[in-house]
């Protein structure tokens, strides 16, 4: 007597279904890893700005300044030039200097932005066609992730506080 050898068909079936099971179990873990993942970029670009932003200030109190500041260079290259506001935080990168210069647009967000990050850092702008957009209210600029509106980073200039907030 020859015996076949193989599966039959109920023991595929319950294969099938225990791996569909598992999927189904395991399918949001892998969804979640995704909403980590932006979380992370929004913390790491977040924590890269606010220590910018407190590296700014530090180089302005070490200046000995005690006002507005025109063209303070951040790193010595002379490219990353920034007009610090009377608290001694980031306000603007504009020409020509104002004599108390301040945070009041979207602009000014987006220069403040590209002055105190590198060139390599996430890019922001006024529309959603960049990895962070940039809204301004009194005083603070709001760079909202893209790809995941809900987490954000808020800088105000009055005081230097950098937020960054990655609760859904």
């Amino acid at each position: 007597m020859n015996k076949a050898k193989g599966f039959t068909l109920i023991e595929l079936v319950v294969v099938i279904v225990v791996v569909g099971i598992l999927s189904v179990t395991a399918l949001p873990k892998f969804i979640n890893l995704q909403d980590d993942a932006h979380a992370a970029v929004v913390s790491g670009t977040g924590g890269a700005f606010k220590e910018a932003i407190s590296l700014a200030h530090t180089k302005w109190v070490a200046g000995g300044h005690s006002g507005p500041v025109d063209n303070l260079d951040l790193y010595g290259t002379g490219s990353n030039l920034m007009d610090m506001n009377r608290f001694g935080w980031p306000a603007q990168s504009w020409f020509p200097f104002e004599s108390d210069p301040q945070l009041n647009n979207t602009n000014d967000c987006i220069s403040v932005w590209g002055a105190v990050l590198d060139n390599n850092s996430p890019t922001v702008a006024t529309n959603a066609q960049q990895d962070f957009q940039v809204t301004y209210s009194s005083n603070t600029c709001t760079y909202t992730y893209v790809d995941q509106p809900a987490y954000s980073i808020f800088y105000d200039s009055v005081n230097g506080e950098v937020v960054v907030d990655t609760e859904l």
